[in-house]
């Protein structure tokens, strides 16, 4: 088996690495325009510019406009002042009160922050036609809020939360504070095609599937939250790998993600690594695993049965795909997230014999045939070859699989519409500010990017919600935790760092975590 990975691997990376080799360098580097500092993404995802428009993955971009109530502190992990400048919470987790804070401007000329534009921003974040991640979870959570002064918004809750200022409405999620007169004054249609927030940056200009360009506010000042150094912020859409690792060699781009295979020419270039640590969880999700939604479960899949997860777990060689793929920059996944709590939980071991075993007691002694998408992203350009590397395992106890190369756009259409049920398919997990929250969005019938749940593990979920003793939530959440790996919830593989490139150009700049990317606190190199 190892050796099936090992020869995969070569010709594989191979011609990755000879693609890469092959870009030829434009003559005129970009940086030369010293005030303008260009990013160079994978994707734009949906390019629409409000927070409730589409993924979190547009906070790219969408963060240098708008701001939150709460930032998370990289740290501690804990919430720090934002918009708000304090907050109070009921003893019971269910009534929160935001203290905004003074002299907060709009661009555009649009006024002052006042609690009826976190109101505003609240409603459309968890309308019913709002596209953003969190919005169901959201939506089923809040019962009302009240303004009950301009500086002042109470928030009321149907169920406990004990972490919703570094949660739901921190840096870490799509809360981000749009101006409610803005959008008054343009109407929904108009307004929502350029963002309008208190950030420092305001959008120039939009080419489509090509580049945002962001510039300062003329009456940017002294921020109350940063002093940018970059006159503009271009990202540019750059699918290829190869090419966003030509750029940086070059000069054309001074920050891009970029994958672990990279990392040495990049540095062998004279140029820095910048990693988030364990901000992402690649992983093979199971489809049809909502037990306690008719619409979404399907009980006629193999993997319907838990020894069949398990023994699609065992199959698998985590560490080995680990130091091939990943460069060893990931650790092995018991679970979905990097969460303290789960830290104890240990994950499966590569035991192949087992995993056969398995698969007769569960009646399938000859294996089966399996179906299993992928696609790639950032991070996550190496889902592709860890899905090749998956099949090799589960080709070697008889299951036999058919990789399908897909897009994330039509994968996340399927996932939230229920036509999900009958294969499986390569994912990138994220960790949340607050574990509630990743627990909601993933395991919990109500939310529509949930990948498996069953009645004892809602039951579970909602005691661990309700109860006000921290000391008891994380025991609750380790149980948790060790529920889902003995179930099998997915095939949890690793939880992998996030490399950046960074050029020379680019003094001090440091991604905070998933979803905190900080471009607006990049400086300029001395």
């Amino acid at each position: 088996m190892e050796r099936m990975l090992g020869n995969f691997r070569k010709t594989t990376l191979a011609a990755l690495l000879c693609a890469t080799t092959l870009i030829v360098a434009p003559a005129t580097p970009a940086w030369a325009q010293a005030d303008e500092l260009v990013v160079a993404l994978s994707t734009f995802s949906e390019e629409t510019m409000t927070p409730w428009g589409g993924s979190g993955q547009r906070k790219t971009y969408l963060d240098l406009a708008y701001e939150y109530l709460t930032y998370i502190d990289p740290e501690t992990g804990e919430a720090v002042p934002g918009l708000a400048q304090s907050w109070d919470m009921s003893p019971d987790g269910r009534t929160w009160t935001f203290h905004l804070r003074e002299g907060i401007e709009f661009a555009g000329g649009y006024g002052e922050l006042t609690s009826e534009d976190v109101a505003y921003s609240i409603a459309r974040l968890i309308g019913e036609d709002s596209r953003a991640g969190p919005a169901s979870a959201m939506r089923r959570a809040i019962a009302s809020v009240q303004t009950p002064d301009e500086r002042t918004v109470v928030v009321n809750l149907n169920v406990p939360d004990f972490e919703l200022a570094k949660g739901y409405f921190g840096s870490g999620q799509q809360l981000g504070i749009v101006s409610k007169a803005y959008f008054d004054e343009l109407g929904a249609d108009e307004a929502q095609a350029r963002p309008i927030g208190t950030g420092p940056y305001v959008l120039e200009n939009v080419t489509s599937g090509s580049e945002i360009l962001m510039t300062l506010r003329e009456d940017v000042g002294d921020h109350w939250r940063v002093n940018p150094e970059f006159e503009t912020v271009s990202f540019r859409v750059v699918p290829e790998e190869s090419t966003r690792v030509a750029m940086l060699q070059t000069g054309e781009a001074d920050i891009a993600p970029i994958g672990f295979d990279s990392i040495p020419t990049v540095e062998n270039a004279g140029l820095r690594i910048v990693s988030a640590q364990a901000t992402w969880s690649p992983v093979v999700r199971f489809g049809g695993l909502i037990q306690t939604d008719p619409a979404r479960y399907n009980p006629d899949t193999p993997w319907a049965s838990r020894e069949v997860r398990q023994a699609l777990n065992y199959a698998v060689d985590k560490q080995t795909i680990i130091d091939e793929l990943f460069q060893g920059e990931a650790t092995i996944a018991a679970s979905d997230t990097p969460v303290p709590a789960w830290s104890e939980v240990e994950p499966y071991p590569y035991d192949p014999d087992m995993a056969r075993q398995l698969l007769a007691e569960a009646g399938y002694p000859d294996g089966f045939d399996i179906t299993l998408k992928t696609f790639t992203t950032a991070p996550g350009a190496e889902l592709p070859l860890m899905a090749e590397a998956v099949a090799l395992y589960w080709q070697d106890i008889g299951v036999n699989t058919t990789i399908e190369p897909v897009d994330w756009p039509s994968i996340r259409t399927a996932w939230t519409q229920g036509q999900a049920s009958d294969y499986v398919w390569t994912h990138r997990g994220f960790p949340f500010a607050s574990a509630a929250n990743g627990l909601e969005a993933g395991f919990m019938q109500d939310s529509l990017f949930a990948s498996f749940t069953s009645p004892e593990l809602e039951a579970m979920i909602q005691q661990f919600s309700s109860e006000e003793d921290a000391q008891t939530r994380s025991a609750l959440f380790t149980e948790i935790g060790q529920y889902l790996r003995d179930e099998a919830a997915g095939v949890f593989i690793a939880l992998a760092n996030e490399p950046y490139g960074v050029s020379d150009k680019v003094g001090e700049w440091d991604i905070s975590g998933a979803y905190g990317w900080n471009f607006d606190r990049a400086t300029r190199a001395q």
